[in-house]
């Protein structure tokens, strides 16, 4: 009985730090996901409804917001945006998304405090939005 309870001990005390990094990055591609399909989204509607859409991206509060749609993102994520100054607003950098499907372009860093990073790019000829590592070719 004593060797059962020392290798459950054993076990747990392995299995604690793997499950904790697996939910740390768990909640980093889930962030990611968020702002990959929030940017998405906004270029579909604007080409849909004919009129453009923004979304704002707000840093220091660490939200992502497509009109009435808001999503929280994780605190422990640092995020810097990079858009057309002239449309940033009230602490938060804009994409806008066109009815033709293209956009002002710009880029979304998610940085992990645990060092994992990702871009995401938004193509402002073609609006397309994609992934690349953080050291890629700045728009």
């Amino acid at each position: 009985m004593i060797v059962a309870i020392a290798i459950a001990a054993v076990v747990m005390g392995v299995s604690a730090p793997a499950m904790q990094r697996l939910y740390t990055s768990s909640q980093y591609h889930g962030a990611v996901n968020d702002v990959v399909t929030l940017l998405t989204s906004a270029r579909y509607a604007a080409i849909r409804s004919g009129e453009q859409e923004d979304v704002l991206i707000y840093p220091q509060s660490k939200r992502i917001a497509l009109g009435k749609r808001m999503k929280a993102l994780p605190k422990s994520l640092k995020i810097e945006v990079m858009g057309s100054s002239e449309l940033n607003r009230d602490n938060a950098g804009v994409i806008r998304f066109y009815p033709d499907g293209g956009s002002s372009g710009g880029y979304v860093n998610l940085v992990h405090e645990k060092g994992l990073s990702v871009q995401v790019q938004v193509d402002w000829l073609l609006g397309k939005v994609k992934l690349c590592k953080k050291d890629c070719v700045s728009l």
